[in-house]
Parts: C-alpha cells; sequence; structure tokens
C-alpha cells in the first residue's frame, strides 16, 4: 500500500458525514447551521489529509501510518 496513494474526494466525504448527521434543533435555521458546520469541517478535514497523503505519506513507514491514524481519531470539532 506504501505506493498507492489515497484520494478521498472532499464533496462525497462531507456530503456523507452531513447526510448521516442527525440534524434535530429547535428550528431550520439551527439545524442548517449545524448542517453547515459539519460539511465545511468535514471537507476541510480531507483536504487537509489530502494534501499530506500527497506529500508524505510515500515517506511514511507502516508504523508511522498508524501513528497517524491514531492522531487522527483524536482530532475534535467542538
Amino acid at each position: 500500500m506504501a505506493d498507492k496513494k489515497i484520494k478521498i474526494d472532499p464533496t462525497e466525504f462531507a456530503l456523507a458525514v452531513v447526510s448521516g448527521s442527525n440534524l434535530n434543533a429547535a428550528d431550520d435555521v439551527r439545524a442548517s447551521k449545524d448542517g453547515l458546520k459539519r460539511y465545511l469541517s468535514a471537507y476541510l478535514l480531507i483536504e487537509e489529509f489530502n494534501q499530506l497523503e500527497s506529500g508524505q505519506f510515500s515517506l511514511l513507514k507502516k508504523s508511522d501510518l498508524t501513528l497517524l491514524v491514531k492522531a487522527l481519531e483524536g482530532i475534535k470539532f467542538d
């Protein structure tokens, strides 16, 4: 897998995140704002991931990749 680049489509990913989200709010405006926040957070996260992948993943060892995945799991967007 070290020689195979991963590229995730940010639009598809962000749409999947929002469509899988429970956007219950007191009103439609609040629910829309929550949805937009999730969409943008997901989109920007994947853009950052794709940039890291294109520039650095080819240099990583499997153990480094495991550490990166653990670091990504710890990201919170609250």
